[in-house]
């Protein structure tokens, strides 16, 4: 299957939410296009290169993600907000301008739920947060905020995202215990 690439400085896992500032022309082009055609793309931790310039080279596992908030502030700025929902693998990279295009392999059939001790990794949060925001009550949302919390570890995500489902979320608590 072809799926359009957004190589960036973060990891999104499944169920996760990111905002995101789009400017640069080719990826306008590839919002708009996802956005009018109601169709995933993809989002790659950035292996070598940058988000910005000349096509980066992305990591091989990624997410795909939707697009559940889309606002055009200027004629070449849009705000959206995507949530994540399968991994992937790249097997091979079609062509790279205006913006990569890949073949991949889903890892998740469907959008996955991770199995594991979500008691502790909800006790976990709760510690974290405190009173500054609510707890969801469903695991894949608590999942989605736990992983928003911890974006800027993006080098230790890119390591989780691509474990097995069953090592997803003892991973993250592991993470979490070590912050």
């Amino acid at each position: 299957m072809l799926l359009d690439i957004f190589p960036l400085n973060t990891v999104v896992f499944p169920h996760q939410r990111l905002s995101l500032r789009i400017f640069e022309p080719r990826y306008i082009n590839l919002i708009e296009m996802c956005h009018r055609d109601e169709r995933p793309f993809g989002i790659c931790l950035i292996k070598e290169g940058k988000d910005v310039g000349a096509p980066a080279i992305p990591f091989i596992i990624g997410t795909s993600v939707v697009i559940r908030e889309f606002t055009e502030v200027a004629e070449n700025l849009f705000y959206i907000v995507v949530q994540g929902e399968r991994r992937f693998r790249i097997d091979y990279i079609v062509h790279e301008q205006p913006h990569i295009v890949a073949e991949i392999e889903w890892l998740d059939g469907v959008v996955p739920g991770f199995p594991g001790d979500y008691t502790r990794l909800r006790n976990i949060i709760t510690d974290v947060v405190k009173d500054r925001c609510e707890i969801p009550e469903d695991n894949n949302e608590l999942l989605g905020l736990l992983c928003e919390m911890i974006a800027v570890h993006s080098a230790e995500n890119q390591k989780i995202l691509e474990l097995s489902n069953e090592k997803i979320v003892p991973a993250l608590i592991t993470l979490l215990e070590s912050i």
